[in-house]
């Protein structure tokens, strides 16, 4: 058995703003560079053991669909010569990235996307894909030997859980860090990093994992990598500039201490973030670099039941309701059902009425399903995955898993340092666990309502949650056996 090699490469994917339709020529709402932010970078970490061979990239970006997320990585994969498996895909979610060509997601919800200039929009993804393409084959080629150090570090100041339970039931979605702190709900505080070094004791590049939305930026004329580009600065400083690559984790209810707020706001709180990292850092320890090993499983994940014509009725009058309510008598009414929207002073009343009405257009649209006699399929497939590099494995989830799913994943891991890693390889949507999905809300109710490519979905049913942390206990079980 050959030892494991390693190399990681960083590199700029800061998009050109078309002079009308704003950033990738796909965004028009997104017009401005986040010059505290440094503008949008990716990494891309190569791993090999004889035959067994990753190109792992992290980039700022929101991210697409999982079916947008296979294409990329299939034309990466040929590119290289390399199989998709072998392409593993992470995005930090930035909700300032905006959308990449080819993506409906912007990751941000004031925004009308666009496909108007097509021959820029193409010049984008082809210039995405070079670089994407030129970091692979750069990785590959500077890969050698490695040892690897691992460890934790803590910061629990920068991330609160926003999910609030209502004392009649119910959940409010809290966009306020002291208020969100009332609910003592768990959000993860732990940074999961991987150090590979060479023999020489020369930095490769470092992994940190770490579990909440990078939001600060969330609907502005921004183009950020919001907090995660600052502390990724702090560290790549603290270890002479070796590149460092973020990881998100499961971060679907984890919010940051400021939303809708500033690039000196989100530069402050990367900065919190790099610096506990950096402390970590003398901390890590050795662990075995050998075997390296990968897998992934299909899940099917239930969908909840079609609702009664009369529920449906129920919702159309709801949304109804309120854009009579947010236009006509009180332009600052935020609840749409068992939803509250932004607060009056970040969304206008126009806005909130808009919001409304996708969600009116939702219950309408499972009306026609129901008289076209139109039932949809029960489940949805799920790709999970495993990576292991001798005493470290990360759990791999498409999508936005609430932040507890991630702690009882690393909790029955038999490896002795364990990432978990959301956003990889798509985004698939939000999963919680079977109270949260009772008590209903944003994450596991009203962000399942937008149409995704004309389609109305059914939220993901009771016992999803823990279908991933079986799926993903099998796989690292798995790969620890082996």
């Amino acid at each position: 058995m050959s030892r494991l090699s390693a190399a990681m490469i960083g590199f700029e994917i800061t998009p050109r703003i078309h002079p009308e339709y704003g950033a990738w020529g796909t965004t028009p709402s997104v017009t401005t560079l986040d010059t505290l932010s440094g503008g949008l970078h990716a990494r891309c970490l190569a791993l090999q053991q004889d035959d067994r061979r990753v190109l792992w990239y992290g980039s700022d970006l929101v991210g697409t669909d999982v079916d947008g997320t296979d294409a990329l990585r299939l034309q990466v994969a040929d590119a290289l010569g390399m199989d998709v498996s072998q392409i593993i895909w992470s995005t930090s979610q930035t909700h300032s990235s905006a959308a990449i060509p080819g993506s409906a997601v912007s990751g941000s919800t004031n925004t009308d996307l666009v496909a108007v200039d097509n021959e820029f929009i193409e010049a984008e993804r082809q210039r995405l894909l070079k670089r994407l393409v030129d970091a692979g084959r750069t990785a590959l080629d500077e890969l050698r030997p490695a040892d690897v150090w691992a460890g934790r570090g803590h910061c629990d100041s920068i991330s609160y859980n926003s999910r609030l339970p209502m004392l009649l039931g119910g959940c409010k979605f809290s966009r306020d860090y002291a208020e969100g702190l009332q609910s003592d709900k768990y959000f993860d505080p732990t940074i999961g990093m991987v150090r590979f070094n060479e023999k020489s004791g020369t930095t490769i590049g470092t992994l940190f994992n770490f579990c909440c939305h990078p939001a600060v930026m969330i609907c502005d004329k921004y183009l950020s990598s919001d907090w995660v580009g600052s502390a990724r600065r702090h560290i790549e400083a603290g270890q002479d500039g070796a590149p460092a690559m973020y990881l998100q984790g499961f971060c679907g209810d984890v919010h940051p201490y400021y939303m809708f707020g500033t690039p000196e706001q989100a530069t402050t709180l990367g900065e919190r973030l790099g610096a506990a990292a950096v402390a970590a850092l003398p901390t890590l320890v050795p662990a075995r670099p050998e075997p390296f090993a990968y897998a992934w499983e299909t899940i099917q994940i239930a969908r909840q039941p079609m609702p009664s014509r009369e529920m449906c009725e129920q919702g159309v009058a709801e949304g109804e309701a309120f854009i009579d309510e947010v236009l006509n008598r009180n332009p600052r009414a935020v609840w749409i059902g068992a939803y509250n929207a932004p607060d009056p002073d970040l969304f206008t009343p126009e806005q909130r009425a808009a919001s409304a009405r996708m969600s009116a257009d939702y219950f309408l649209g499972l009306m026609r399903m129901i008289d076209d006699g139109i039932d949809p399929p029960p489940t949805y497939s799920m790709h999970l995955g495993g990576v292991r590099i001798g005493d470290v494995a990360a759990a791999l989830s498409p999508g936005e898993n609430l932040t507890l799913t991630g702690f009882q994943v690393r909790g029955r891991s038999p490896f002795v340092h364990t990432l978990v890693c959301g956003d990889t390889n798509g985004l698939f949507g939000y999963i919680g666990a079977d109270e949260e999905i009772h008590r209903g809300g944003a994450e596991t109710d009203y962000h399942w309502r937008p149409p995704n490519k004309g389609r109305f979905r059914l939220p993901p049913a009771k016992g999803s949650a823990q279908r991933v942390i079986d799926g993903l206990d099998g796989l690292l079980h798995d790969l620890h056996d082996a």
